[in-house]
């Protein structure tokens, strides 16, 4: 067996390497998660109300950076319609086809093919007493988790196909169809930067500080409890993948 020049054989540089590998990455991602859960620790949880705009008029640049809001959804103009049911709007839609694939090689067994069409309309969040907070940007926010209106699983029938697949290589053999909503009406939290126009427009939009922007159907407690809850689970994961690391380079030498 090879040594290198600190004593260790290739298997225990190798099992060394590997825990101390996926317990850095690991703990870049407990690093990740923790940050976000901090800025949502301290960001200010605002009401939109009659308030909100002589709150920003006396706030320097009359912005806040990173700001909680909850308002109803509302489009500013005609509303998407559902394709799957009519009498349903919204102002983000999603359908996506995806379709798993069989292939000839062990390399290409695990494909899956998606087609995905994503589109909204402006929309704003509004308060209890008619206040609204425009929203920019939507479809760059984390934790949009729309409301599923349609969701259909296809078998595909292959019939001539067969030589398809013989050429190709791949052959679908399944087909999923969804489409999502979110829906006019909707109770939304949304996590950013909210400022105030010189015309009265109140925004909310994603931190110019790179912080993350949020649009979700959870409530602010929930998603904070979301993060805190992922923050802990990649730190366990990071101590655990370490001490494996060390068990088996201990182990290893103790076996040899």
């Amino acid at each position: 067996m090879a040594k290198f020049c600190l004593g260790f054989s290739l298997t225990e540089a190798l099992c060394l390497g590997a825990g101390l590998a996926v317990s850095g990455l690991c703990y870049y991602m407990y690093r990740k998660k923790k940050k976000t859960a901090d800025e949502l620790d301290n960001a200010s949880h605002i009401n939109i109300d009659g308030n909100l705009k002589d709150t920003l008029e006396v706030t320097p640049g009359a912005r806040l950076q990173y700001a909680v809001v909850e308002g109803v959804v509302e489009p500013v103009g005609e509303p998407l319609r559902s394709q799957c049911h009519e009498d349903i709007v919204g102002v983000v839609h999603k359908v996506e086809v995806t379709e798993p694939r069989l292939g000839l090689s062990s390399l290409y067994s695990a494909l899956f093919k998606s087609h995905q069409q994503v589109t909204s309309v402006p929309f704003v969040l509004r308060g209890s007493d008619g206040t609204a907070v425009q929203v920019h940007c939507p479809l760059k926010a984390s934790g949009l988790n729309m409301e599923m209106l349609y969701k259909r699983f296809l078998q595909v029938s292959h019939g001539f196909s067969v030589l398809g697949w013989y050429f190709s290589g791949v052959k679908s053999y399944s087909r999923l169809e969804t489409e999502e909503m979110l829906r006019v009406g909707t109770r939304v939290t949304g996590v950013g930067q909210l400022t105030l126009d010189p015309d009265g427009t109140l925004n909310l939009r994603p931190p110019s500080d790179g912080s993350k922007y949020f649009l979700s159907m959870a409530d602010y407690d929930t998603l904070r409890k979301q993060y805190s809850a992922a923050t802990k689970a990649w730190k366990r994961f990071a101590v655990i993948f370490a001490l494996a690391g060390a068990a088996a380079l201990y182990l290893h030498g103790k076996l040899r």
